[in-house]
């Protein structure tokens, strides 16, 4: 069974998939961008803040593709591999569809790049607004991050819409939970949500 963590910045999916790894102790876990050897490489590419000249940023196009090409050596030798297993993975093609705003045919690519593969349980963390500004207001924040708080909150409103599609076209399973929640809260109802669908 494959299981996506899906959220934006900050709500909370590392934590929870560093708790799970003691309550599934044989499950593959992984994510994306970076699940991969190829896929570590791109990440780094992708969340680069600055180079030595500090103009480092990418277009927006490019930055679509290198995830898709992140995306499909995922789910080649992540996914695929290990499909009689229990997968649980920080991210998916959700959120490659849902960061990717302003592209064409962005869900249509993703699922070309996963070959019709998405996830049998995806777990939405939602943040409220205030969570999401103490939470950033805590760290120092990645390129991505510095997008600012209506952006991350855009986007987490496109990954709720993006995942009811797929759960209407592909009959995927889609739970939302409240990520201001205590971590011990949530990992009670993420393991739960997984051993139902188990």
């Amino acid at each position: 069974m494959y299981v996506a963590l899906e959220g934006i910045d900050t709500s909370g999916k590392s934590t929870q998939i560093e708790s799970l790894k003691k309550d599934f102790p044989h499950a593959i876990f992984t994510k994306e961008p970076g699940g991969s050897m190829l896929g570590i490489e791109i990440r780094e590419m992708i969340l680069k803040e600055h180079n030595t000249n500090n103009n480092y940023q990418i277009d927006a196009k490019t930055e679509f593709l290198l995830f898709l090409a992140d995306r499909a050596e995922h789910i080649a030798k992540i996914i695929k591999p290990n499909q009689d297993k229990l997968i649980i993975s920080d991210r998916s093609l959700i959120s490659g569809i849902a960061y990717a705003r302003n592209i064409q045919g962005a869900k249509e690519l993703n699922l070309f790049a996963t070959d019709n593969i998405i996830p049998d349980l995806v777990i939405i963390l939602e943040l409220d607004k205030k969570t999401l500004q103490d939470r950033l207001g805590k760290k120092s924040n990645d390129a991505i991050e510095q997008r600012g708080i209506q952006y991350l909150l855009d986007i987490q409103k496109n990954i709720k819409s993006i995942a009811e599609r797929l759960q209407k076209d592909f009959k995927c399973k889609v739970e939302v939970i409240d990520a201001s929640k205590p971590k011990e809260t949530i990992e009670d109802q993420i393991k739960e949500l997984i051993m139902q669908k188990i």
